[in-house]
């Protein structure tokens, strides 16, 4: 008498995959199912199956929820963004420049400080800050090591180098340069809080408004 072939587990388990719908009209058989895990005894296929579609779900709908916040973070961005740029079509010299940038990095954004610097030979009144010496230019050039814009944290004298201010509270920056024809500069943000600004972080919004900002400066007077 021949022996009936026995079957194996992956015999069981591409059997399964061939035949999805099998367990359809079987009610009394995944009752009887048995599917041991980690989270405690064994319970039912349905149940761990309602299980698994659970955790689905609130992973997706974390997912969505971070999309949605994610949203409506970037509509603010572009809300605050745009009436920053507004501000600076409009100003009509260097001194309207500094004064939207003022009222929107700190009212808008809510940076601790912020700086504008200028490389230049000119003779400029406060608050706007001229950075005549070459030497010091280079300087405030290879905190960049390359790079358009930098963020983190840095040396209290690079930051002070950067904010044109030995006197600063801040603990971490993000600037970026600004190249304009004939006019450059760096446009500083900084924070009292040294985790605030990352190297991980995005500068999008800075080279931005630098882009803004080596545009529009050679267009207007500087008085």
């Amino acid at each position: 008498m021949s022996q009936q072939p026995r079957l194996t587990d992956a015999d069981v388990v591409q059997y399964l995959q061939d035949h999805p719908d099998f367990f359809i009209g079987k009610d009394d058989l995944l009752a009887e199912l048995r599917v041991p895990h980690n989270s405690g005894p064994a319970t039912s296929l349905v149940e761990r199956q309602l299980s698994v579609h659970r955790e689905r779900n609130v992973e997706l709908r974390q997912r969505l929820s971070d999309l949605l916040e994610n949203a409506r973070r970037n509509d603010q961005l572009f809300e605050k963004s745009r009436r920053l740029v507004l501000a600076l079509v409009e100003a009509d010299n260097w001194l309207g420049v500094q004064a939207a940038l003022d009222d929107s990095l700190r009212k808008d954004f809510g940076v601790d400080a912020w700086a504008m610097l200028h490389f230049t030979e000119r003779n400029l009144d406060a608050p706007l800050v001229a950075v005549r010496n070459a030497e010091l230019q280079r300087s405030i050039h290879r905190l960049f090591k390359g790079h358009r814009a930098l963020c983190g944290q840095l040396s209290q004298q690079e930051i002070a180098l950067l904010l044109a201010s030995p006197a600063t509270e801040a603990r971490s920056v993000a600037a970026a340069q600004i190249r304009g024809q004939g006019n450059n500069g760096v446009l500083t943000v900084a924070s009292n809080d040294p985790g605030y600004y990352r190297s991980s972080m995005d500068t999008l919004f800075l080279d931005y408004i630098a882009d803004i900002l080596a545009l529009r400066l050679p267009q207007i007077p500087v008085a």
